[in-house]
């Protein structure tokens, strides 16, 4: 069965017991989206989603804490970096020497 067949043309979704069954549950918002009215959002300082996600992120990377690994796990982790480091050739040799 086709999506818009159980309401036909002229009808609409939101009386559907589909949608009345599955509004609560199946309902997402994004954080950051400001769905007040254009009057709310100017009292709120009108902040546009730039502004409202750069100030997110800044928070975000200020309140970052460096997870902390076992010294010999990062021991180990280093060595392999230094290791691949000089075993991989640079962009620039791969473009004349492969």
């Amino acid at each position: 069965m086709v999506a818009t067949e159980p309401v036909g043309p002229g009808g609409h979704y939101l009386g559907h017991p589909h949608t009345l069954e599955k509004f609560q549950s199946a309902f997402f918002m994004p954080e950051l989206f400001d769905n007040n009215s254009i009057e709310q959002w100017s009292a709120d300082g009108e902040k546009e989603i730039t502004q409202r996600a750069l100030e997110t992120a800044r928070a975000m990377l200020s309140e970052y804490q460096e997870p902390k690994l076992d010294k010999a796990c990062d021991e180990a982790l280093l060595d392999y970096i230094a290791r691949r480091e000089i075993e991989i050739p640079t962009a620039d040799e791969l473009n004349q020497t492969y």
